[in-house]
């Protein structure tokens, strides 16, 4: 049947700790300061800040978030890759039938890879490793 207990070992889950919620929080508070100061100032510098540098900040935006509540840490390399998946097809594919206006944008999918990558690095610095286990 479905063991819970082998699952987290297969896949390496840590208790969530105090110092790490604290870092995340720290990158989400970052994470979301450029996100209002991209919205005030510098959506008028170019095009990549007006319709792309948002998108860029999204997955730091929930991995962090997800690392706060969640009380395993999300290290896993595979399961962060899952969850920007899961994310890039609600936020360019179910978005078209929910919201109005709505696009599907390409260059969106790889500023969520693209932020996935440098979520990944600031992890690295964290924690001093990638959980890469299977």
């Amino acid at each position: 049947m479905f063991d819970l207990a082998n699952l987290f070992k297969r896949f390496s889950f840590e208790k969530n700790d105090r110092r790490f919620r604290i870092y995340n929080l720290i990158i989400l508070i970052m994470a979301l300061s450029l996100y209002l100061l991209n919205n005030h100032f510098l959506h008028d510098l170019n095009w990549f800040f007006m319709f792309h540098f948002n998108d860029f900040l999204a997955i730091v935006v929930l991995l962090s978030f997800l690392n706060i509540v969640y009380p395993y840490k999300l290290t896993n390399l595979w399961l962060i890759i899952l969850v920007t998946i899961l994310a890039s097809f609600v936020w360019e594919y179910v978005a078209l039938f929910i919201k109005a206006g709505a696009i599907f944008d390409f260059a969106d999918i790889l500023c969520y890879f693209g932020s996935m990558v440098i979520y990944l690095i600031i992890l690295y610095l964290i924690e001093g490793k990638i959980n890469v286990s299977i």
